[in-house]
């Protein structure tokens, strides 16, 4: 390949022109109660490649509800542990205390100061659609109750939180405003992007149930909702112990619990609606039966279940999705003072997963290659070593970068610039068509120079899969795309022009 070096740059380049970078920092940890560091909580920041876990002192505890989000440019703007709602230097926001009130606030957050106990995936931040620096966090509220032992969610909330307040700190201008009122699930709340690639639809589960409640959210706020009973009922005895996650580009949904088959919910964008049920049986093996966590590789391709002490990856395009199992790692028995086994998944923006190593462990597991098969998947078991204890936390994030039905885009990105990124020269004498393409891509150029240049395709990991030598200063040339997965890749003309296009066979 001739332009290597100038092709990365164009990657990273156009990736960080397109993408979103609200899920950059991850805030986890314990509080600190002896100013050392041996509690006190941690950031991992995705600004850095490799992301930089480090320590971070801060009062609030993080537990099971944890949500943060960034500016555009990846800052820090403010993170919620389901008590307060803080901001970047861990002041809590004017009018941010006392979220989810109640008895449970009072013993998680006031006695033991310990973060809520909501269940994963209990809080959510979405940007508000069509406007700047205005986040809606949706959380849950959890009751306890002890004759006999039940924990469940009787509110769904929202607070808004307008970053353009509060002395350029933010300042939360709407808290605990009632979205539903129901027995609702512990934790299991997502979302995804509306076909507009605007819009979200967020969706969440009645307790114990088979039924969902799918709330569209636009800059008006909620302005529909919808409940929709599909597929089968999910183990009484597994609730808050499984994981819900939508494909990156939105069309399924996945959810796991102990002892069922992971159930798949296809599911349109356009209309926010369930429009077919499926499962998937696996085999758990022979090991402890607890959490069980999942995720999907960028490329939609790989559904990957962790379970305590395995962790399984499985083919959803495969004929047999069953019989394509395979156990791509194993726990390898350490434990310092915790045995370090796979619980809650979450896609990052470097497009590696990360997965919880259990409560008071300091590390998070990464699978680096996701979107390969089998063992080539590259797992390394605690490959991010924090200097405290995580408290068992991590923060949910939605695909804040899928796009319209016509143009989704790409979840994340395989390289992370940390530098000041180096833009293509805008050139407007290269036409690229059509696109969405199928077979066939015509590129017609003009004035290019004396010598032509080449036309490079790659994919979003910045692999040439593709290239054609355009040979004069002008023409039309034709490059064949025939055993290219569908998906969105990247093109350029080095040193002229770089974009993207989308391939449907």
């Amino acid at each position: 390949m001739k332009y290597p070096g100038l092709l990365i740059t164009l990657c990273v380049s156009q990736i960080s022109l397109f993408a979103q970078k609200f899920d950059q920092v991850w805030v986890v940890g314990n509080e600190n109660q002896t100013f050392d560091t041996t509690y006190g909580g941690g950031i991992l920041d995705f600004n850095f490649n490799p992301p930089k876990a480090s320590y971070h002192y801060r009062e609030q505890n993080m537990f099971t509800t944890n949500s943060s989000i960034c500016d555009t440019a990846g800052d820090l703007l403010f993170y919620t542990n389901g008590c307060v709602i803080a901001g970047a230097d861990d002041e809590v926001l004017e009018n941010g205390d006392n979220i989810n009130p109640g008895s449970s606030h009072t013993l998680w957050c006031v006695t033991y100061k310990d973060g809520y106990s909501g269940g994963i995936q209990s809080s959510l931040i979405l940007p508000m659609p069509d406007t700047s620096n205005v986040f809606y966090l949706f959380h849950k509220r959890t009751l306890i109750f002890s004759n006999p032992l039940t924990v469940l969610s009787d509110y769904l909330y929202y607070s808004r939180v307008d970053m353009n307040d509060g002395n350029s700190k933010g300042s939360v201008t709407a808290k605990n405003i009632v979205v539903m009122s129901d027995t609702l699930a512990l934790g299991e709340m997502v979302a995804t992007k509306h076909a507009n690639g605007k819009d979200w639809w967020l969706i969440t589960s009645r307790k114990n149930s088979n039924t969902f409640y799918i709330f569209k959210f636009t800059r008006n706020g909620i302005v529909d909702t919808f409940q929709q009973t599909i597929g089968i009922l999910p183990d009484t005895q597994s609730e808050g112990l499984g994981q819900m996650v939508f494909s990156p580009d939105g069309s399924k949904l996945y959810r796991t619990c102990r002892y069922k088959p992971v159930m798949v919910y296809s599911f349109d964008r356009e209309a926010g609606l369930f429009t077919q049920f499926d499962t998937i049986h696996f085999e758990y093996g022979n090991q402890l039966i607890g959490e069980i966590g999942c995720a999907v590789s960028p490329n939609n391709r790989f559904l990957y279940l962790s379970c305590r002490k395995s962790l399984y990856q499985l083919d959803v395009s495969a004929p047999d999705i069953s019989a394509s199992q395979t156990k791509v790692a194993e726990w390898d028995g350490f434990a310092n003072p915790f045995p370090t086994m796979f619980w809650q998944c979450q896609l990052g923006p470097d497009c590696k997963i990360y997965i919880v190593a259990g409560g008071d462990t300091r590390y998070y597991h990464v699978i680096h290659n996701p979107d390969d098969p089998g063992l080539a998947c590259n797992v390394e078991q605690r490959g991010v070593n924090f200097q405290t204890p995580t408290g068992g936390s991590m923060p949910s994030f939605p695909n804040y970068r899928l796009g319209p039905i016509n143009n989704p885009g790409v979840p994340c990105t395989a390289t992370v610039s940390v530098s000041q990124p180096v833009l293509p020269i805008p050139d407007k004498r290269v036409w690229v068509y059509p696109n969405p393409a199928k077979d066939i891509l015509s590129i017609d150029y003009q004035g290019i120079g004396d010598f032509g240049g080449q036309f490079l395709v790659f994919n979003a990991q910045g692999q040439t899969v593709r290239g054609v030598t355009l040979p004069s200063n002008q023409g039309v040339v034709q490059l064949s795309l025939i055993g290219l997965p569908d998906g969105v890749y990247w093109y350029s003309v080095p040193g002229l022009k770089a974009g993207k296009v989308l391939i449907q066979h």
